[in-house]
């Protein structure tokens, strides 16, 4: 700046020069921050050459990923409204369960009911696989009968007006017959009730009642009741209560927001779970399956209500395929075990397992093709830790067996960003490894207090991966194996992580995959709940989504099969850890699989300029409008949440086009633009 103003003013007295170069530099400057302030734009461009293929992209590149943490499966993705339908929690002093509550209340003393936890009566488990924990069940002792109703509820069911609730209990009686009586209402003492039903003559061993309670009123904070007339002993089990739109057992709302997504795969039960899962657990009657802890999120306790046939039911249901992560050598899992799920899942009717499945309700095998070896063995927080040698050693063992009950399976190993871990493992295992899988989070300790590091920090990963591929040509020569890039995320506090800022770090890693051959699959972690960024967030009675979960959703709508040549121009910034000179805007350009359509993908990460850019398309013709969609917000901190869920949005709209146009990507901002290619001319006959 100084040089052009000394040129500029050249031949002058040195006083008035140098007092000319300081009115100059002020006015500059204070130029340069009134163009801040307004958010004046700066130049960029794009040239994209359509005739040139640089690669092709995975149509498996996005999926999602669930696991049972916290309440990622329970509450957050299944239907059930009943918390502890099996009375498994721990009870308080007079012998109820944390969920559950006396009724009508505490207030006063009610000395004709007692309440047992009870560990040696409760309703049939399945004995061919050992639980781990012992079950229990609720057990009543009605010392009078006044006329009046005594019993038990459980607060905070969310409700909704003219919506059928169909329901059960298991109740077995000692010696009496008992009237019970069920019922949805106000969270209050002698509040409305909003439905009710009576269970007449229930009396002896066993048995599942039913009802139906479809409530004259909405109240997200309904209480569910059970309550009871008469005198003796009566134990309960197994209470469930499920809204009549639930979608095969899973919340549709929640159910609505994952088929948007149309994810390519769906990847369960864990990340660090699937070191504590027994797949055993999850499978045959719904009310004779386990509950068990999770010593990965703590020690909570699991229902397995979502087993592997509801979830491969789940996967069909939006289009996605099953990915399964075998259990190895945690928490006592074996080959034969692994070998075992795999015969369930895709085993025919005359094998042992897959005859079980048949006995489940599903005659025809599941199809299960991708299998995951393990979840991140190199970390000692998982069951079965272990160094690269062993995990490779058993790999190989674990492969042999699975792969020796359907040899069609694909199958994923623990890979790592160490390279040596991937060395080791790639060196002993290559040949039997058809997709490497790492993970990557990105938080605010390693951005040190500098923003800017999360906004560069994905590119570090396209260098990763191509040393990666060489290290893939050096180990297994002639072996083709690609990266599942099946967890990533930041790792940030909440609202960061539902902000602008995480959607602007999701896009770029995203832009990063599509760039990379080399990458087949990804999952944003988590899809529902679980970690603070699990995309979609479920309370009991609302959801919203995330503005990464728009991302996911835009990216593989406008999913490209062929990635084409572009060269991008750039203003630049410097950061205090990853580099400098980075690119804000960053970009890939891609091509539908019919030809009709290019995809051009930016991420302008600049907090508060625009860049206005021309955009340049050889190789082929286009039409001369296109739709562009973005995803923005107000700032880079701002979040969705219940309260605002529409905070980060996606906005679209028709701009101008051709072979050259002009287009402005706001600040912050996340963008798609939708070119139509045009047919190329036809040679007139002679």
């Amino acid at each position: 700046m100084l040089m052009k103003t000394s040129r500029i003013f050249g031949h002058k007295p040195a006083h008035l020069s140098f007092a000319l170069v300081l009115c100059a530099v002020y006015f500059l400057s204070h130029s340069v921050l009134r163009a801040q302030n307004r958010g004046d734009s700066l130049a960029a461009s794009i040239d994209i050459h359509a005739d040139k293929v640089e690669g092709q992209i995975s149509s498996m590149l996005y999926g999602q990923f669930d696991e049972f943490m916290f309440e990622g499966v329970k509450r957050g993705l299944t239907a059930e409204l009943i918390r502890d339908r099996g009375f498994d929690e721990a009870p308080n002093a007079i012998g109820l369960p944390r969920d559950w509550q006396r009724e009508p209340d505490d207030r006063n003393d009610d000395p004709g009911l007692h309440f047992r936890w009870d560990d040696a009566v409760y309703y049939l488990t399945r004995h061919d696989f050992t639980p781990e924990r012992a079950e229990h069940s609720l057990r009543i002792d009605v010392s009078e009968d006044d006329g009046q109703r005594h019993g038990i509820h459980q607060v905070g069911v969310p409700i909704r007006r003219g919506i059928p609730y169909r329901g059960y209990l298991w109740i077995r009686t000692d010696g009496f017959i008992a009237r019970v009586h069920v019922a949805l209402a106000a969270d209050r003492t002698g509040g409305q009730t909003y439905a009710s039903a009576e269970i007449n003559e229930v009396s002896g061993d066993w048995k599942k009642y039913g009802f139906t309670l479809t409530p004259s009123k909405s109240d997200s904070l309904a209480k569910f009741v059970i309550s009871f007339r008469g005198k003796g002993r009566i134990w309960l089990d197994q209470v469930s209560l499920l809204p009549g739109d639930a979608i095969d057992g899973v919340r549709p709302d929640v159910f609505q927001k994952i088929k948007a997504l149309r994810p390519a795969l769906i990847r369960w039960p864990g990340g660090n779970v699937a070191q504590d899962y027994h797949w055993m657990w999850g499978i045959g009657p719904r009310d004779q399956r386990f509950t068990w802890t999770n010593p990965s999120w703590g020690n909570e306790l699991e229902p397995s209500d979502l087993g592997t046939d509801e979830f491969v039911r789940l996967c069909r249901n939006v289009g996605a395929e099953p990915s399964l992560t075998v259990n190895v050598e945690g928490r006592g899992a074996t080959v034969d075990e692994a070998a075992a799920w795999v015969e369930y899942a895709n085993g025919s009717t005359s094998s042992r397992h897959g005859a079980m499945r048949v006995a489940n309700g599903n005659p025809d095998p599941f199809k299960v093709k991708y299998w995951e070896i393990g979840n991140e063995i190199w970390g000692d927080w998982v069951r079965g830790h272990s160094d690269a040698d062993t995990y490779a050693a058993n790999y190989k063992r674990y492969v042999a067996a699975m792969s020796g009950v359907d040899p069609s399976i694909r199958l994923i190993a623990v890979g790592d960003n160490n390279m040596e871990w991937n060395r080791t493992v790639l060196g002993a295992a290559g040949p039997q490894i058809d997709y490497l899988a790492i993970h990557h989070y990105y938080g605010a300790a390693e951005m040190g207090g500098d923003p800017s590091n999360l906004m560069a920090h994905a590119l570090s990963y396209e260098r990763f991966y191509k040393q990666v591929t060489e290290l893939m040509r050096e180990v297994v020569p002639g072996r083709t194996i690609r990266l599942a890039i099946n967890e990533w995320n930041t790792a940030l506090p909440l609202p960061r992580q539902h902000s602008m800022e995480s959607a602007l770090y999701a896009a770029r890693l995203m832009n990063v995959f599509e760039r990379s051959d080399i990458v087949a699959m990804s999952a944003v972690s988590d899809m529902v709940n679980g970690w603070s960024g699990g995309v979609i967030q479920a309370s009991r009675d609302d959801v919203f989504v995330t503005p990464t979960y728009l991302v996911n959703e835009l990216y593989n709508r406008r999913l490209g099969a062929e990635r084409l040549a572009a060269r991008v121009s750039s203003p630049t910034f410097d950061t205090t850890r990853e580099g400098k000179g980075v690119p804000y805007l960053d970009v890939v350009v891609s091509r539908s699989s019919d030809g009709q359509h290019i995809f051009l993908k930016a991420v302008n990460t600049n907090p508060l300029r625009p860049l206005r850019t021309t955009v340049r398309v050889g190789g082929a013709g286009v039409a001369s409008s296109a739709v562009m969609e973005t995803i923005n917000g107000r700032s880079m901190s701002e979040a969705n949440s219940f309260a605002s869920p529409t905070a980060i949005s996606r906005q679209e709209k028709t701009i101008k086009a051709g072979s050259e146009f002009v287009v402005v990507f706001p600040e912050h901002s996340i963008s798609v633009i939708t070119l139509k290619v045009l047919p190329s001319p036809t040679r007139s006959r002679l």
